[in-house]
């Protein structure tokens, strides 16, 4: 249990406070599915906090900040919540970016540590190459990493004395000039986590699946959406029509979000 939080809800507002309240009360159920791997809400936990260990064995201190290049697999939901505990600052990256592109946003964020999906493992060590004493950490594949620093790690949960600190740094896309870092506190992903699970009518029957890019606005505050409601995260690699009508046949998938492009292929498509 964090010590921001106690079961009759947040102290202060955090959007780690969900996945206390998630995993005492719904601690064995279904948290994540992710390529065939099954979480429950209290394996889920001890994994954020693991996480959250890791980066102090990294020698991040709150307020560091940490950059996250991955596809949605189970990698930037475990940052969204593991980075949060330690008090380090999320900057989830646009996988689609060019290495040059990310080295810059990187070395703007002054992000210390790199978690990098070993798809993206040679991107990824471009960026470290141009980004001076950045460290990288390879979730999956060959090279994988990430695992033995979660087992070797103790949870840990560093308190938020101060719900106005800074919780993510996201950029812009750089339309008309370099990108810019957008700021969010504790308190308002706290705060838009609970209006995006009210408007989306998300309650623990939710089965949710990642269509939307997990690095664009924080998932629009869903990863802490689904999370507060106890619902069931479902990873995307790719958007794939035929993988997500799977999904939503094998896994019951009840809510995604998808731009219209996304949907014309959904209907177009031979399950549809």
């Amino acid at each position: 249990m964090s010590t921001t939080s106690d079961a009759y809800g947040p102290r202060i507002l955090t959007p780690t406070a969900y996945l206390d309240r998630a995993e005492l009360v719904h601690g064995d159920r279904t948290a994540v599915l992710d390529e065939g791997r099954r979480l429950t809400y209290a394996e889920f936990a001890e994994r954020c906090r693991r996480l959250a260990g890791a980066t102090r064995r990294l020698g991040l201190e709150p307020g560091d900040r940490a950059s996250v290049l991955a596809p949605n697999t189970s990698l930037p939901l475990e940052a969204h919540f593991g980075l949060p505990y330690a008090g380090v600052v999320l900057n989830a990256l646009n996988s689609r970016l060019s290495a040059g592109e990310l080295a810059y946003i990187v070395g703007h964020a002054g992000s210390k540590v790199l978690f990098c999906d070993h798809t993206l493992v040679e991107v990824g060590r471009s960026v470290q190459a141009e980004v001076e004493g950045l460290e990288l950490v390879v979730h999956g594949g060959d090279d994988d990493t990430y695992e033995e620093l979660l087992a070797g790690a103790e949870p840990h949960v560093a308190p938020v004395d101060d719900e106005n600190t800074l919780l993510s740094l996201n950029y812009t896309s750089g339309t008309t000039g370099r990108p810019k870092g957008v700021m969010y506190s504790h308190r308002g992903a706290h705060l838009n986590a609970l209006s995006m699970a009210a408007q989306a009518g998300l309650d623990a029957d939710t089965v949710f699946l990642w269509t939307l890019p997990l690095f664009h606005c924080n998932g629009w505050c869903f990863p802490w959406a689904v999370t507060a409601a106890g619902g069931t995260h479902v990873t995307l690699r790719e958007v794939d029509p035929a993988r997500i009508w799977r999904h939503i046949r094998e896994d019951g998938v009840t809510h995604f979000n998808a731009a219209p492009t996304v949907l014309t292929a959904l209907a177009n498509h031979p399950d549809a």
